[in-house]
Protein backbone atom coordinates (compact mmCIF):
# COMPACT_ATOMS: atom_id res chain seq x y z
CA UNK A 1 0.00 0.00 0.00
CA UNK A 2 1.48 3.13 -0.93
CA UNK A 3 2.28 5.61 1.71
CA UNK A 4 -0.95 8.33 0.73
CA UNK A 5 -3.19 5.35 0.87
CA UNK A 6 -5.70 5.70 3.54
CA UNK A 7 -5.50 2.67 6.20
CA UNK A 8 -8.17 0.10 6.73
CA UNK A 9 -10.80 1.28 9.07
CA UNK A 10 -10.00 -1.45 12.33
CA UNK A 11 -12.42 -3.90 12.68
CA UNK A 12 -14.46 -3.31 15.66
CA UNK A 13 -15.13 -5.80 18.64
CA UNK A 14 -19.04 -6.10 17.51
CA UNK A 15 -18.29 -6.90 14.12
CA UNK A 16 -15.77 -9.54 15.52
CA UNK A 17 -18.07 -11.04 18.17
CA UNK A 18 -20.97 -11.32 15.70
CA UNK A 19 -19.04 -13.15 12.93
CA UNK A 20 -17.31 -15.43 15.54
CA UNK A 21 -20.48 -15.99 17.44
CA UNK A 22 -22.59 -16.75 14.19
CA UNK A 23 -20.22 -19.61 12.58
CA UNK A 24 -19.76 -21.19 16.15
CA UNK A 25 -20.72 -24.91 16.10
CA UNK A 26 -20.90 -27.59 18.87
CA UNK A 27 -18.20 -29.63 17.32
CA UNK A 28 -15.81 -26.30 17.89
CA UNK A 29 -16.07 -26.79 21.75
CA UNK A 30 -13.79 -28.53 23.52
CA UNK A 31 -14.24 -31.33 25.94
CA UNK A 32 -13.91 -29.41 29.17
CA UNK A 33 -15.80 -26.24 27.80
CA UNK A 34 -18.75 -28.74 26.81
CA UNK A 35 -18.42 -29.89 30.11
CA UNK A 36 -18.48 -27.39 32.32
CA UNK A 37 -21.15 -24.95 30.33
CA UNK A 38 -23.58 -28.01 30.88
CA UNK A 39 -22.59 -27.62 34.51
CA UNK A 40 -23.64 -23.91 34.65
CA UNK A 41 -26.63 -24.82 33.40
CA UNK A 42 -27.81 -26.75 35.67
CA UNK A 43 -26.07 -24.64 38.69
CA UNK A 44 -28.35 -21.83 36.81
CA UNK A 45 -31.74 -23.76 37.50
CA UNK A 46 -30.67 -24.79 41.64
CA UNK A 47 -29.74 -21.19 41.92
CA UNK A 48 -33.50 -20.06 40.00
CA UNK A 49 -35.08 -22.62 42.35
CA UNK A 50 -33.38 -21.01 45.57
CA UNK A 51 -34.33 -17.75 44.77
CA UNK A 52 -37.98 -18.28 43.40
CA UNK A 53 -40.07 -16.85 46.12
CA UNK A 54 -37.37 -14.14 46.62
CA UNK A 55 -38.42 -13.45 43.31
CA UNK A 56 -42.14 -13.53 43.13
CA UNK A 57 -42.57 -9.85 42.81
CA UNK A 58 -40.20 -10.19 39.51
CA UNK A 59 -42.36 -13.02 37.96
CA UNK A 60 -44.96 -10.93 38.88
CA UNK A 61 -44.86 -8.34 36.50
CA UNK A 62 -42.38 -10.47 33.61
CA UNK A 63 -43.68 -9.80 30.17
CA UNK A 64 -45.28 -12.91 28.61
CA UNK A 65 -43.33 -15.02 26.26
CA UNK A 66 -39.49 -15.42 25.75
CA UNK A 67 -38.24 -12.37 27.68
CA UNK A 68 -40.61 -12.69 30.55
CA UNK A 69 -38.93 -15.99 31.14
CA UNK A 70 -35.81 -14.36 30.74
CA UNK A 71 -37.22 -11.04 33.50
CA UNK A 72 -38.08 -13.96 35.61
CA UNK A 73 -35.08 -16.80 35.45
CA UNK A 74 -32.27 -13.84 36.18
CA UNK A 75 -34.03 -12.38 38.63
CA UNK A 76 -34.84 -15.53 40.55
CA UNK A 77 -30.66 -17.06 40.65
CA UNK A 78 -29.53 -13.99 41.26
CA UNK A 79 -31.48 -13.03 44.49
CA UNK A 80 -29.18 -15.16 46.93
CA UNK A 81 -25.53 -15.33 45.14
CA UNK A 82 -25.97 -19.20 44.79
CA UNK A 83 -24.66 -18.79 41.39
CA UNK A 84 -21.32 -19.56 39.16
CA UNK A 85 -18.66 -17.16 37.82
CA UNK A 86 -15.92 -17.20 35.23
CA UNK A 87 -13.09 -15.17 34.33
CA UNK A 88 -14.76 -12.08 34.26
CA UNK A 89 -17.98 -11.88 35.51
CA UNK A 90 -21.38 -13.84 36.25
CA UNK A 91 -22.47 -14.20 32.63
CA UNK A 92 -25.05 -17.37 33.77
CA UNK A 93 -27.63 -14.98 34.54
CA UNK A 94 -28.15 -13.90 31.34
CA UNK A 95 -26.40 -16.89 28.89
CA UNK A 96 -28.44 -19.50 30.18
CA UNK A 97 -31.74 -17.92 30.50
CA UNK A 98 -31.44 -16.11 27.35
CA UNK A 99 -30.08 -19.59 25.33
CA UNK A 100 -32.97 -21.56 27.03
CA UNK A 101 -35.79 -19.06 26.03
CA UNK A 102 -34.69 -18.34 22.60
CA UNK A 103 -32.66 -21.63 21.12
CA UNK A 104 -34.63 -24.12 19.22
CA UNK A 105 -33.07 -26.93 20.95
CA UNK A 106 -30.28 -28.25 23.40
CA UNK A 107 -27.51 -28.26 21.21
CA UNK A 108 -28.67 -24.58 19.33
CA UNK A 109 -28.80 -23.35 23.34
CA UNK A 110 -24.91 -25.08 24.81
CA UNK A 111 -23.39 -23.10 21.50
CA UNK A 112 -25.58 -19.91 22.44
CA UNK A 113 -25.33 -20.10 25.75
CA UNK A 114 -21.10 -20.55 25.37
CA UNK A 115 -20.56 -17.62 22.69
CA UNK A 116 -22.62 -15.59 24.80
CA UNK A 117 -20.09 -16.08 28.49
CA UNK A 118 -17.04 -15.70 25.66
CA UNK A 119 -17.86 -12.08 24.85
CA UNK A 120 -19.45 -11.21 27.99
CA UNK A 121 -16.28 -12.43 30.02
CA UNK A 122 -14.22 -10.79 27.64
CA UNK A 123 -16.01 -7.47 28.44
CA UNK A 124 -15.83 -7.66 31.98
CA UNK A 125 -12.27 -7.95 31.87
CA UNK A 126 -12.14 -4.93 29.74
CA UNK A 127 -13.98 -3.35 32.02
CA UNK A 128 -12.13 -4.67 35.08
CA UNK A 129 -10.97 -1.67 36.35
CA UNK A 130 -13.83 1.02 36.48
CA UNK A 131 -16.60 1.53 39.24
CA UNK A 132 -18.48 -1.53 38.40
CA UNK A 133 -17.18 -5.12 39.27
CA UNK A 134 -18.21 -8.65 40.14
CA UNK A 135 -21.84 -9.25 39.75
CA UNK A 136 -22.46 -5.67 39.80
CA UNK A 137 -21.35 -5.69 36.26
CA UNK A 138 -24.64 -5.13 34.53
CA UNK A 139 -23.35 -4.12 31.58
CA UNK A 140 -22.13 -7.36 30.20
CA UNK A 141 -25.46 -8.95 30.36
CA UNK A 142 -26.58 -6.82 27.49
CA UNK A 143 -24.02 -8.58 25.80
CA UNK A 144 -24.39 -11.99 26.92
CA UNK A 145 -28.33 -11.70 25.72
CA UNK A 146 -27.53 -10.25 22.57
CA UNK A 147 -25.34 -12.63 21.48
CA UNK A 148 -27.61 -15.71 23.02
CA UNK A 149 -30.58 -14.51 21.36
CA UNK A 150 -28.94 -13.93 18.12
CA UNK A 151 -26.89 -17.19 17.89
CA UNK A 152 -30.18 -19.24 19.12
CA UNK A 153 -31.89 -17.11 16.63
CA UNK A 154 -29.72 -17.96 13.92
CA UNK A 155 -28.76 -14.57 12.69
CA UNK A 156 -25.76 -14.62 10.29
CA UNK A 157 -22.29 -12.57 11.62
CA UNK A 158 -23.78 -9.66 10.00
CA UNK A 159 -26.41 -9.35 11.95
CA UNK A 160 -25.62 -10.56 15.19
CA UNK A 161 -22.65 -7.80 15.21
CA UNK A 162 -25.47 -5.26 14.95
CA UNK A 163 -27.09 -6.84 17.37
CA UNK A 164 -24.48 -6.80 20.33
CA UNK A 165 -23.69 -3.12 18.89
CA UNK A 166 -27.53 -1.88 19.43
CA UNK A 167 -27.54 -3.70 23.14
CA UNK A 168 -24.42 -2.12 24.20
CA UNK A 169 -25.83 1.28 22.87
CA UNK A 170 -27.11 2.32 26.49
CA UNK A 171 -25.42 -0.12 28.94
CA UNK A 172 -27.17 0.00 32.19
CA UNK A 173 -24.89 1.78 34.95
CA UNK A 174 -26.19 0.56 38.44
CA UNK A 175 -25.50 2.73 41.64
CA UNK A 176 -24.32 1.30 44.77
CA UNK A 177 -27.25 2.20 47.14
CA UNK A 178 -29.75 -0.19 44.74
CA UNK A 179 -26.97 -3.16 44.68
CA UNK A 180 -26.17 -3.46 48.00
CA UNK A 181 -29.08 -4.02 50.64
CA UNK A 182 -32.78 -3.66 48.87
CA UNK A 183 -34.48 -6.03 45.98
CA UNK A 184 -33.68 -3.85 43.35
CA UNK A 185 -30.84 -5.97 43.07
CA UNK A 186 -32.45 -8.70 41.27
CA UNK A 187 -32.70 -6.50 38.91
CA UNK A 188 -28.95 -5.99 38.00
CA UNK A 189 -28.95 -9.18 35.42
CA UNK A 190 -32.81 -9.38 34.37
CA UNK A 191 -32.71 -5.42 32.94
CA UNK A 192 -29.56 -5.65 30.69
CA UNK A 193 -30.31 -9.71 30.02
CA UNK A 194 -33.59 -8.56 27.90
CA UNK A 195 -31.95 -5.79 27.01
CA UNK A 196 -29.51 -7.34 25.26
CA UNK A 197 -32.29 -10.62 23.55
CA UNK A 198 -34.41 -7.47 22.08
CA UNK A 199 -31.70 -5.80 20.53
CA UNK A 200 -31.32 -9.43 18.66
CA UNK A 201 -34.96 -9.11 18.12
CA UNK A 202 -34.29 -6.31 15.86
CA UNK A 203 -31.19 -6.45 14.30
CA UNK A 204 -32.88 -9.51 13.14
CA UNK A 205 -35.48 -6.82 11.37
CA UNK A 206 -33.05 -5.32 9.91
CA UNK A 207 -32.23 -2.71 12.46
CA UNK A 208 -28.39 -1.68 12.92
CA UNK A 209 -26.19 -0.51 15.63
CA UNK A 210 -22.99 1.40 16.08
CA UNK A 211 -20.52 -1.40 15.25
CA UNK A 212 -17.59 1.07 17.18
CA UNK A 213 -19.60 1.51 20.26
CA UNK A 214 -17.49 -0.27 22.58
CA UNK A 215 -13.66 0.59 21.47
CA UNK A 216 -14.71 4.12 19.72
CA UNK A 217 -13.17 7.22 21.34
CA UNK A 218 -16.83 8.34 23.31
CA UNK A 219 -17.20 4.29 23.37
CA UNK A 220 -18.06 2.20 26.10
CA UNK A 221 -14.69 1.55 27.37
CA UNK A 222 -14.05 5.29 27.84
CA UNK A 223 -17.46 5.65 29.85
CA UNK A 224 -17.07 2.56 32.16
CA UNK A 225 -13.43 1.87 32.16
CA UNK A 226 -11.12 3.91 34.52
CA UNK A 227 -8.24 2.30 32.45
CA UNK A 228 -10.03 0.25 29.18
CA UNK A 229 -8.28 -2.98 28.28
CA UNK A 230 -8.79 -3.32 24.97
CA UNK A 231 -6.20 -6.58 24.78
CA UNK A 232 -9.01 -8.47 26.83
CA UNK A 233 -11.14 -8.51 23.89
CA UNK A 234 -9.58 -10.91 21.41
CA UNK A 235 -8.87 -14.44 20.61
CA UNK A 236 -12.13 -15.94 20.22
CA UNK A 237 -12.06 -19.46 19.53
CA UNK A 238 -8.51 -20.20 20.85
CA UNK A 239 -9.18 -18.91 24.71
CA UNK A 240 -12.04 -20.35 26.60
CA UNK A 241 -13.16 -18.80 29.62
CA UNK A 242 -16.01 -20.75 29.81
CA UNK A 243 -13.45 -23.20 30.71
CA UNK A 244 -12.84 -21.22 33.93
CA UNK A 245 -16.08 -21.52 35.90
CA UNK A 246 -16.16 -21.92 39.25
CA UNK A 247 -19.09 -23.70 41.51
CA UNK A 248 -20.13 -21.81 44.79
CA UNK A 249 -20.74 -24.76 47.40
CA UNK A 250 -22.95 -21.85 49.57
CA UNK A 251 -25.19 -18.89 48.69
CA UNK A 252 -23.10 -15.65 48.79
CA UNK A 253 -20.03 -13.96 47.56
CA UNK A 254 -16.93 -15.83 45.85
CA UNK A 255 -14.75 -14.17 48.99
CA UNK A 256 -16.54 -15.62 51.67
CA UNK A 257 -17.10 -19.74 50.60
CA UNK A 258 -14.03 -21.17 52.38
CA UNK A 259 -14.62 -19.05 55.57
CA UNK A 260 -18.18 -20.70 55.47
CA UNK A 261 -16.82 -24.08 54.66
CA UNK A 262 -14.06 -24.16 57.38
CA UNK A 263 -16.96 -22.68 59.85
CA UNK A 264 -18.89 -26.43 59.08
CA UNK A 265 -16.03 -28.30 59.36
CA UNK A 266 -14.72 -27.04 62.44
CA UNK A 267 -17.11 -29.11 64.05
CA UNK A 268 -18.07 -26.24 66.55
CA UNK A 269 -21.20 -25.81 68.36
CA UNK A 270 -22.24 -22.11 68.61
CA UNK A 271 -22.95 -22.23 71.98
CA UNK A 272 -19.36 -22.65 72.87
CA UNK A 273 -17.77 -19.68 70.70
CA UNK A 274 -16.45 -17.33 72.74
CA UNK A 275 -15.12 -15.17 69.80
CA UNK A 276 -13.97 -16.19 65.93
CA UNK A 277 -10.93 -14.64 64.03
CA UNK A 278 -11.85 -14.64 60.05
CA UNK A 279 -8.27 -13.97 58.49
CA UNK A 280 -8.70 -13.18 54.65
CA UNK A 281 -6.99 -11.82 51.78
CA UNK A 282 -8.54 -8.02 51.37
CA UNK A 283 -10.95 -8.47 48.77
CA UNK A 284 -13.04 -10.42 51.40
CA UNK A 285 -12.24 -7.74 53.92
CA UNK A 286 -13.00 -5.12 51.64
CA UNK A 287 -16.36 -7.23 50.51
CA UNK A 288 -17.38 -7.19 54.59
CA UNK A 289 -16.76 -3.37 54.56
CA UNK A 290 -19.20 -2.51 51.46
CA UNK A 291 -21.91 -4.90 53.03
CA UNK A 292 -21.66 -4.08 56.72
CA UNK A 293 -24.95 -1.09 55.69
CA UNK A 294 -26.95 -3.91 54.34
CA UNK A 295 -28.03 -5.53 57.29
CA UNK A 296 -29.55 -8.71 58.18
CA UNK A 297 -30.97 -9.12 54.67
CA UNK A 298 -30.05 -11.85 52.31
CA UNK A 299 -27.70 -9.51 50.88
CA UNK A 300 -26.67 -8.36 53.76
CA UNK A 301 -25.24 -12.36 54.97
CA UNK A 302 -24.70 -12.79 51.43
CA UNK A 303 -21.81 -9.86 51.40
CA UNK A 304 -20.65 -10.43 54.72
CA UNK A 305 -18.11 -14.00 56.11
CA UNK A 306 -18.74 -12.67 59.36
CA UNK A 307 -23.01 -13.06 59.45
CA UNK A 308 -22.74 -16.10 57.28
CA UNK A 309 -20.19 -18.01 59.46
CA UNK A 310 -22.58 -17.10 62.14
CA UNK A 311 -25.49 -18.07 60.38
CA UNK A 312 -23.39 -21.48 59.37
CA UNK A 313 -22.18 -22.39 63.17
CA UNK A 314 -25.75 -21.54 64.59
CA UNK A 315 -27.94 -23.61 61.88
CA UNK A 316 -24.87 -26.53 60.95
CA UNK A 317 -25.21 -25.41 57.29
CA UNK A 318 -26.18 -22.81 54.91
CA UNK A 319 -28.74 -22.72 52.55
CA UNK A 320 -31.33 -20.80 50.71
CA UNK A 321 -33.58 -21.74 53.85
CA UNK A 322 -31.15 -19.69 56.35
CA UNK A 323 -31.42 -16.78 53.71
CA UNK A 324 -35.44 -16.67 53.71
CA UNK A 325 -36.36 -13.49 55.56
CA UNK A 326 -38.75 -15.20 57.74
CA UNK A 327 -35.79 -17.49 59.25
CA UNK A 328 -33.89 -14.06 59.56
CA UNK A 329 -36.32 -12.02 61.41
CA UNK A 330 -36.79 -15.19 64.08
CA UNK A 331 -33.01 -15.55 64.79
CA UNK A 332 -32.24 -11.92 64.59
CA UNK A 333 -31.07 -11.79 67.99
CA UNK A 334 -28.65 -14.95 67.71
CA UNK A 335 -27.09 -14.17 64.53
CA UNK A 336 -26.40 -10.82 65.34
CA UNK A 337 -24.99 -11.32 68.96
CA UNK A 338 -22.64 -14.42 67.25
CA UNK A 339 -21.47 -12.02 64.24
CA UNK A 340 -20.31 -9.18 66.32
CA UNK A 341 -18.28 -11.55 68.23
CA UNK A 342 -16.64 -12.43 64.74
CA UNK A 343 -13.92 -10.17 63.31
CA UNK A 344 -12.73 -10.77 59.67
CA UNK A 345 -9.23 -9.80 59.44
CA UNK A 346 -6.95 -9.28 56.13
CA UNK A 347 -3.75 -11.58 56.07
CA UNK A 348 -1.18 -10.46 53.64
CA UNK A 349 -0.09 -13.92 52.90
CA UNK A 350 -3.62 -14.70 51.63
CA UNK A 351 -3.78 -12.08 49.49
CA UNK A 352 -0.84 -12.64 47.89
CA UNK A 353 -2.03 -16.69 47.58
CA UNK A 354 -5.11 -14.99 45.62
CA UNK A 355 -2.90 -12.99 42.97
CA UNK A 356 -0.67 -16.08 42.82
CA UNK A 357 -3.32 -18.41 41.43
CA UNK A 358 -4.44 -15.22 38.71
CA UNK A 359 -0.85 -15.09 37.98
CA UNK A 360 0.11 -18.79 37.20
CA UNK A 361 -2.34 -18.40 34.83
CA UNK A 362 -0.99 -15.35 33.10
CA UNK A 363 -3.77 -12.66 34.45
CA UNK A 364 -2.11 -9.54 35.22
CA UNK A 365 -2.96 -5.88 34.36
CA UNK A 366 0.54 -5.46 33.08
CA UNK A 367 -1.48 -4.80 29.78
CA UNK A 368 -2.46 -1.36 30.97
CA UNK A 369 -0.22 1.66 30.77
CA UNK A 370 1.38 3.45 33.91
CA UNK A 371 0.17 6.46 32.49
CA UNK A 372 -3.30 5.26 33.17
CA UNK A 373 -2.93 4.74 36.54
CA UNK A 374 -3.10 8.46 37.89
CA UNK A 375 -6.22 8.49 36.30
CA UNK A 376 -7.39 5.47 37.57
CA UNK A 377 -6.39 7.01 41.68
CA UNK A 378 -8.44 10.20 40.66
CA UNK A 379 -12.00 8.71 39.55
CA UNK A 380 -11.27 6.13 42.48
CA UNK A 381 -11.65 8.91 44.82
CA UNK A 382 -14.61 10.93 42.85
CA UNK A 383 -17.18 8.11 43.41
CA UNK A 384 -15.88 7.54 47.11
CA UNK A 385 -14.68 3.99 46.38
CA UNK A 386 -13.07 3.42 50.00
CA UNK A 387 -12.63 -0.07 50.01
CA UNK A 388 -9.73 0.40 46.66
CA UNK A 389 -7.94 1.90 49.17
CA UNK A 390 -5.26 -0.30 51.31
CA UNK A 391 -5.20 1.35 54.60
CA UNK A 392 -1.93 2.99 55.51
CA UNK A 393 -1.05 0.14 58.61
CA UNK A 394 -1.62 -2.27 56.17
CA UNK A 395 0.88 -0.83 53.68
CA UNK A 396 3.13 -0.16 56.88
CA UNK A 397 2.92 -4.09 57.85
CA UNK A 398 3.68 -5.10 54.28
CA UNK A 399 6.88 -3.30 54.16
CA UNK A 400 8.09 -4.32 57.59
CA UNK A 401 7.41 -8.15 56.01
CA UNK A 402 10.91 -8.07 53.38
CA UNK A 403 9.47 -11.34 52.29
CA UNK A 404 6.14 -10.63 51.17
CA UNK A 405 7.21 -7.43 49.81
CA UNK A 406 9.63 -8.76 47.34
CA UNK A 407 6.93 -12.12 46.46
CA UNK A 408 4.34 -8.84 45.86
CA UNK A 409 6.63 -7.46 43.29
CA UNK A 410 7.36 -10.29 41.65
CA UNK A 411 3.66 -10.97 41.54
CA UNK A 412 2.95 -7.38 39.76
CA UNK A 413 5.89 -8.21 37.35
CA UNK A 414 4.50 -11.52 36.65
CA UNK A 415 1.67 -12.50 34.39
CA UNK A 416 1.28 -12.01 30.04
CA UNK A 417 1.15 -8.23 29.19
CA UNK A 418 -0.47 -9.90 26.34
CA UNK A 419 -3.98 -9.20 28.01
CA UNK A 420 -6.18 -12.53 26.66
CA UNK A 421 -3.87 -14.10 24.72
CA UNK A 422 -2.01 -14.89 27.37
CA UNK A 423 -4.16 -16.68 30.04
CA UNK A 424 -3.81 -19.98 30.45
CA UNK A 425 -7.15 -21.18 31.55
CA UNK A 426 -6.06 -24.74 32.76
CA UNK A 427 -4.21 -23.23 35.20
CA UNK A 428 -5.88 -19.73 36.02
CA UNK A 429 -7.03 -20.07 39.86
CA UNK A 430 -9.78 -17.51 41.03
CA UNK A 431 -9.25 -18.71 44.84
CA UNK A 432 -10.40 -16.81 47.84
CA UNK A 433 -8.36 -18.66 51.03
CA UNK A 434 -9.57 -18.19 54.67
CA UNK A 435 -9.30 -19.68 57.35
CA UNK A 436 -10.97 -19.23 61.06
CA UNK A 437 -9.75 -19.47 64.53
CA UNK A 438 -12.11 -19.93 67.02
CA UNK A 439 -11.48 -19.27 70.38
CA UNK A 440 -14.16 -21.41 72.58
CA UNK A 441 -15.41 -20.53 76.38
CA UNK A 442 -13.34 -23.28 77.50
CA UNK A 443 -10.17 -21.30 76.61
CA UNK A 444 -9.78 -24.19 73.50
CA UNK A 445 -8.30 -22.38 70.01
CA UNK A 446 -9.80 -24.08 67.19
CA UNK A 447 -7.58 -23.54 64.09
CA UNK A 448 -8.69 -24.63 60.14
CA UNK A 449 -7.88 -24.19 56.76
CA UNK A 450 -11.21 -23.20 54.38
CA UNK A 451 -11.61 -25.42 51.41
CA UNK A 452 -13.25 -24.43 48.28
CA UNK A 453 -14.40 -27.07 46.23
CA UNK A 454 -15.51 -26.57 42.63
CA UNK A 455 -13.51 -23.28 42.34
CA UNK A 456 -12.01 -22.43 39.04
CA UNK A 457 -9.19 -25.01 37.61
CA UNK A 458 -10.94 -27.46 40.02
CA UNK A 459 -11.58 -31.33 38.04
CA UNK A 460 -14.94 -31.52 36.25
CA UNK A 461 -16.21 -34.34 38.06
CA UNK A 462 -15.77 -32.07 41.74
CA UNK A 463 -17.65 -29.23 39.96
CA UNK A 464 -20.71 -31.03 39.20
CA UNK A 465 -21.07 -32.67 42.80
CA UNK A 466 -20.83 -29.74 44.60
CA UNK A 467 -24.04 -28.49 42.04
CA UNK A 468 -25.82 -31.77 42.53
CA UNK A 469 -25.32 -31.02 46.16
CA UNK A 470 -27.06 -27.84 45.59
CA UNK A 471 -29.68 -29.37 43.47
CA UNK A 472 -30.62 -31.36 46.35
CA UNK A 473 -30.89 -28.66 48.75
CA UNK A 474 -33.27 -27.06 46.79
CA UNK A 475 -35.69 -30.18 45.66
CA UNK A 476 -34.17 -30.25 42.40
CA UNK A 477 -33.01 -34.00 41.71
CA UNK A 478 -29.15 -34.07 41.60
CA UNK A 479 -28.30 -34.96 38.25
CA UNK A 480 -31.25 -33.51 36.18
CA UNK A 481 -30.91 -32.65 32.70
CA UNK A 482 -29.68 -29.28 32.49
Amino acid sequence: MGAGAPQAAPDPFCARAGRWAASLAARDLPARVTERARIQRLSMLAARSAGEEEARPFAAVAPDGPLGEVFAGAAASIAHDWDDYLYMGHTGHSSVWVSRAFAPDEERALVAQVAANEVAGRLGAALLIGPHNGQFWSSIHCASGAVAAGVALGLDGERLGHALAIALYQPPYGLWPGFMGPATKLLTAAEPACQGARAAMLAAEGVDGPLGVVEGPRGLLRHLAFAPRPAMLGELGRVWLTDTLAFKPFPGCAYLQAAVDAALRSGVAAADVADVTVEAGYLTVAMERLGADAGLTPVGVGFSAARSVAIALLAGRLTHEELAPSWLAERAGEVGQLAARIRVRHDWELSLASARGAVDGGASVRDVPLGAWPRVVRRVRELGMDEAAIPRHELVELARRRGLWRELRALLAGGSARGIAGLDTERLRMRFPCRLAVRLRSGRLVEIEGREPGASARPVREQRDVVDARCRAVGLAAGVTA
